[in-house]
């Protein structure tokens, strides 16, 4: 039989482990919650532990919420607002553009951006194409301000989809972000990009990476908070 310990209205499922040395919590995509143990841990100390980080649970919990809650899809049509930047952009349809000497069949000018209509039916695609060119030139420029605040050096930067991750940080030293990162405000990709850059040095959200991050970025708890709230809708 399934271990599980139910602490008010929370379930968790209790997973134990002869290679596990500490307790942990872990808020699965689904919203389900496990906590993780040695084999031998008493369920009192797991029990004290779970109650402890109860404001940390619910917190992830809303964070999920937010995070995995339905979208609009989009329609690509006249006037439909599109982010970048932490700024909405409507779309206006046109017959024909430019963009230099060739065609382009999507760009941002002059507050809107303009599609092509006969390429409409590949609209999404040009639009992930359009914001992972911006995106690699904006974090290629933030990570090399915020490497030197953070004393680190990435091995390399690629922009790409990460799952339902704004970004991660490989063993080896590569920083990967989510196209998407580019639709946020300013403020909050830096707070991303330190994120990620600390991430060199302390794998774990311990103490001290959290010093780290504040060190570089003295109100990150605002911007990470607001990247909570607002962050589903982008």
């Amino acid at each position: 039989m399934n271990e599980q310990m139910h602490i008010g209205d929370l379930v968790f499922a209790v997973r134990r482990s002869a290679r596990r040395k500490t307790i942990g919590i872990t808020v699965d995509r689904d919203g389900s919650l496990i906590l993780r143990a040695p084999v031998e841990c008493p369920s009192e100390q797991l029990e004290r532990v779970a109650r402890e980080k109860l404001l940390w649970t619910y917190t992830r919990l809303a964070e999920k919420k937010l995070l995995f809650r339905p979208t609009r899809p989009k329609k690509f049509i006249d006037g439909e607002g599109f982010y970048y930047l932490g700024e909405s952009y409507r779309l206006l349809l046109i017959d024909q553009q430019s963009g230099g000497h060739r065609t382009v069949p999507l760009k941002l000018q002059d507050d809107w951006f303009m599609l092509c209509r006969n390429e409409r039916p590949r609209a999404e695609q040009h639009f992930i194409t359009w914001y992972t060119r911006q995106a690699r030139g904006w974090l290629r420029t933030r990570v090399t301000r915020f490497a030197a605040r953070v004393d680190v050096q990435p091995r390399a930067i690629d922009v790409r989809r990460v799952g339902f991750r704004w970004g991660s940080c490989s063993p080896t030293g590569q920083l990967n972000f989510h196209w998407r990162t580019i639709l946020l405000p300013p403020e909050i990709i830096d707070y991303l990009v330190v994120h990620e850059l600390v991430h060199l040095r302390e794998p774990r959200h311990s103490l001290e990476f959290w010093r780290r991050v504040e060190r570089a970025i003295p109100d990150y708890l605002q911007r990470k908070n607001w990247l909570s709230e607002n962050g589903g809708r982008m």
